[in-house]
């Protein structure tokens, strides 16, 4: 979805209807969802209702009313709640007309003594309202929660899930990424099937290095580079003195901006790897990190997958996210503190120096060791210079990646957090300890999905899985228990072995 920048996801408008089935009382309906919406306001919760009979569904013209005002007033998403028993018909009929995204909660009884004469019959009725609705194939845009029957607080709750989840959805089919430049040839597995990323609602801006390269040629001696130089020597204080290498950095993040404005970019992945360096005379990284600390993700190696992965996850988190390699084994020796972790679960998680600078500690402009190797083994770094390098905050993080299989897209997901200590390597680098990540690594990751993922700074792993479903995503993968075996698992050498 194209934001402002500075802006990481965007924004909702949650409508919600109730609904009453003839033969309860549509005041039990009227005093639960009164209750439910003074909940809401009292959470800071903005919610849009329909005016009139139809605010409590009775009738078909009542769910068709109902659709109508809700999509009139701007709604991206509603929640339908069944304050007593409900009609089945009714309720799939408001779904079917509204089109968006929908919720179905149901009403849980208040008390002992309210059974008699004001007992509205949940779980009844939601049995109904879902098969109804599965019934006419409606079943892909409804939001079950995991536990659907709730109180007014648990109602909240739920509500303010499904709106994280709802801006994930909004966001990613409305999202159109730029990629730049061909595939380096070493990156075989971050190629992409356009009809895999189209099937969530992405579409794509396929650009040359040469279209980068004419657009930086242009801006080069512009004003707005010439700004860009002045923030980032500024903020970042390692950046080679003098103006001419801040200048080639400054022409290429202005360049980006040009191509974001013009083609309303979501976001963007580019080649680099090798030629970029070569073209254009320094690593992309730092610009990369800029961008994403604005809430615009650069992805590296021109990977469309990881992208995507990043802009998922910038919308669940509300904040910047990186995308990084599941790069290296933690030996047993790097800190005295790991001996308090399973080490087989933890990871070192790198990437060049492509971080927003507020996510590491002291950031610090380097070059990339392993392109200078390569490129410039004999003489100062220069076209290899530009990475941003530190060890990322300690933190709670999630990690998702999505692939291509045919013509669909399967992901998955797995939380964890970074440790606040040195990694002791070079790059914009974290120690992250996942739960499970051994078994799950083996069993999951290996043959299904690239070495990329995407990381957000905070734990929305169930926001993501329930995004993930209504974008149509039908296989997720998530880490099994320690008692449960993965399909084709040998048990005798791992969880059989334990006992």
């Amino acid at each position: 979805m194209y934001l402002p920048l500075g802006t990481y996801s965007p924004d909702i408008k949650l409508g919600l209807v109730s609904a009453s089935r003839n033969c309860f009382p549509r005041a039990l309906s009227e005093e639960r969802t009164q209750r439910l919406l003074t909940a809401a306001s009292a959470a800071d919760l903005t919610i849009t209702t329909p005016e009139g009979e139809c605010a409590i569904i009775e009738t078909k013209d009542h769910a068709l009313d109902a659709a109508k005002q809700l999509k009139a007033a701007g709604c991206d998403a509603a929640v339908l709640f069944l304050g007593n028993f409900s009609p089945e018909i009714e309720d799939a009929w408001f779904i079917k007309n509204f089109d968006g995204p929908v919720m179905i909660i149901a009403a849980a009884e208040e008390s002992g003594g309210s059974l008699l004469q004001k007992r509205g019959d949940a779980l009844c009725g939601l049995l109904s309202a879902m098969l109804g609705v599965s019934k006419r194939g409606l079943a892909d845009r409804v939001h079950l929660p995991e536990a659907p029957v709730v109180s007014a607080e648990e109602g909240v709750a739920e509500i303010k899930h499904f709106l994280t989840v709802t801006k994930v959805v909004k966001g990613m089919r409305n999202a159109t990424i730029g990629l730049f430049g061909p595939r380096p040839r070493d990156f075989e597995t971050c190629n992409y099937n356009l009809a895999s990323v189209n099937s969530i609602g992405v579409e794509v801006e396929e650009l040359g290095l040469f279209d980068l390269q004419n657009e930086i040629a242009q801006v080069k001696e512009a004003e707005a580079a010439k700004k860009i130089a002045a923030e980032m020597k500024a903020e970042t204080p390692s950046i080679p003195s003098g103006d001419e290498f801040v200048g080639r950095l400054s022409a290429y993040e202005q360049a980006m901006r040009n191509f974001r404005e013009r083609l309303k970019l979501s976001g963007a992945a580019s080649q680099c790897w090798s030629e970029q360096e070569f073209s254009l005379k320094h690593v992309p990284c730092y610009i990369n990190g800029r961008m994403a600390q604005s809430g615009f993700p650069i992805a590296c190696e021109n990977d469309a997958y990881s992208l995507i992965a990043e802009l998922m996850a910038q919308y669940a988190s509300d904040n910047a996210v990186a995308v990084l390699d599941i790069n290296h084994s933690i030996p047993k020796d790097l800190h005295d503190s790991l001996k308090e972790y399973p080490i087989k679960d933890m990871v070192g998680m790198f990437h060049c120096g492509n971080a927003a600078p507020k996510l590491l500690k002291n950031p610090e402009m380097k070059y990339q060791v392993i392109m200078k190797r390569l490129m410039e083994p004999d003489t100062e770094a220069d076209i290899t210079r530009g990475t941003l390098e530190g060890q990322f905050i300690g933190s709670p993080i999630t990690v998702v990646q999505v692939h291509g299989v045919g013509d669909k897209m399967r992901a998955y997901l797995i939380e964890g957090h970074f440790l606040d200590l040195d990694p002791r390597t070079f790059g914009a680098t974290g120690t992250a300890y996942l739960p499970g990540f051994n078994r799950f690594y083996r069993h999951v990751l290996l043959g299904r999905f690239h070495h990329h993922a995407a990381v957000a700074f905070s734990h929305c792993g169930a926001e993501l899985y329930d995004a993930l479903k209504l974008l149509g995503v039908e296989e997720i993968f998530t880490p099994n228990p320690d008692c449960v075996p993965y399909p084709g698992e040998n048990v005798f050498r791992g969880l059989m072995k334990a006992r």
